[in-house]
Formats: C-alpha cells, sequence, structure tokens
C-alpha cells in the first residue's frame, strides 16, 4: 500500500478489521506492507475522519486526507 497524507500537520493510523491499530503514519509519502484484507485510515488530527480499503496482493494507492 502506497499513497500520501495531508496536509503536514496530520497525524493518521491504518487499523485492521479487527480495529487494532498495525500503522502510524506521518504526513507525506508512505509506503507499507499489508496482509491482503479490509483496512480502515483513520484521520486523528486534524480532523478526526475514516477512510476504508481493501489491501490486495497487487499494489494500491491509498491517499489520506486528513483536512
Amino acid at each position: 500500500v502506497t499513497g500520501t497524507v495531508t496536509p503536514a500537520t496530520a497525524k493518521a493510523v491504518i487499523v485492521d478489521a479487527a480495529g487494532k491499530t498495525v500503522a502510524d503514519l506521518k504526513p507525506g509519502a508512505y509506503q507499507l506492507q499489508l496482509a491482503p484484507g479490509r483496512y480502515k485510515a483513520r484521520c486523528l488530527e486534524p480532523k478526526t475522519r475514516e477512510q476504508d480499503f481493501l489491501s490486495l496482493s497487487e499494489p494500491v494507492t491509498v491517499n489520506v486526507d486528513c483536512s
């Protein structure tokens, strides 16, 4: 999974289907290896929001906008 986190003040995490945090995301570009399955990108700051996505066996891009 690749993508970017915006804005520069953003704090976000990736949680699995059970709600367990599997990654902390910092502002800017990121790259993660996740097992195939359902996940949520959860913004913590500056605004709280969630974005569902699927991790597949092929590359997936998930851009996270927390503004």
